[in-house]
């Protein structure tokens, strides 16, 4: 049994040998071979969305996505254009954030 994503509405659909390669999908009615389409699944997610690739600010390596992500070559955390060293940074920046939010509540909210 394989699972396919339709490239159209984004359902996921199984599919098992039993079944015709070429199928339609339930909810917007797309007709798609599986073949293809389980090659562009492994693709995008070997190698994330296709023509998009995002690379660490601090040693140029290509990582799988921009935000919230430590680099597996150089050990920084991918925050944005930011990088960080160490988790104290990122403990530090979302207390400053929870704080900031806090006194925005307090003030206008409260």
């Amino acid at each position: 049994m394989i699972t396919v994503k339709c490239p159209t509405c984004g359902k996921k659909m199984v599919w098992d040998d039993f079944q015709p390669v070429d199928v339609r999908c339930s909810k917007c009615g797309e007709r798609m071979n599986v073949h293809k389409e389980l090659k562009r699944n492994i693709d995008i997610r070997e190698h994330g969305e296709p023509g998009v690739r995002f690379y660490c600010p601090r040693c140029k390596s290509v990582i799988k996505r921009r935000w919230f992500l430590k680099c597996p070559n150089c050990d920084y955390w991918v925050f944005g254009p930011f990088v960080f060293y160490d988790k104290l940074a990122i403990a530090l920046l979302i207390g400053m954030a929870y704080l900031a939010f806090s006194a925005v509540y307090l003030i206008y909210f409260h």
